[in-house]
């Protein structure tokens, strides 16, 4: 994966990378995920799993790492999560899994990752993916990300005007296929 200002990137490809201090050098532990804030478009950092002979949850702000091609480098300390209910709130985080559905009952999908600006840690959006044959042929696309408040159920429902703002993926045999020829 290689990093450029303005590029986007998945919350699954930061997933298992390994999180090293950028001072010593020592590997701290994996990036076990990332959070925002309810109702926040930016990254607030990173949950941190430290696979030790105490295997603890640890929290590093994004403000004090940076996301690089292999690893995930940490300026600052790590500070142990020592409760769930220390556990920060993950935003967008819940919406993972979701179906997301047109006020006026269109199924789009179902919300299978985040993107995000790797640079700024800004939510970009979310993909959106249709059926295994509908991403293969189309790819996958992505909603624009507008923090809200989401409720807790299975389904997101869109406006007329988000559904609009839903941009296709480059990838998909059909797309690769039209760049092609075109």
């Amino acid at each position: 994966m290689k990093i450029n200002r303005g590029s986007k990137i998945k919350r699954e490809s930061i997933l298992g990378l390994p999180v090293i201090h950028g001072s010593t050098g020592r590997v701290l532990g994996v990036v076990k995920d990332v959070y925002a804030g309810r109702q926040s478009s930016q990254l607030e950092g990173f949950l941190v799993s430290n696979k030790g002979w105490r295997n603890r949850t640890m929290d590093i702000a994004f403000d004090k790492a940076t996301i690089g091609i292999d690893a995930v480098i940490a300026e600052g300390d790590l500070s142990e999560l020592s409760s769930p209910q220390k556990m920060p709130d993950a935003g967008a985080h819940n919406l993972l899994g979701k179906r997301v559905v047109r006020e006026d009952g269109v199924d789009l999908g179902v919300i299978s990752d985040i993107i995000l600006d790797p640079l700024t840690g800004r939510i970009e959006g979310l993909e959106l993916s249709e059926s295994v044959v509908g991403d293969l042929i189309s790819g996958r696309k992505m909603l624009p990300y507008t923090p809200q408040e989401f409720d807790d159920g299975d389904i997101l429902v869109i406006s007329m005007e988000q559904a609009e703002s839903i941009t296709s993926g480059s990838r998909g045999i059909k797309n690769i296929l039209f760049s092609i020829l075109g």
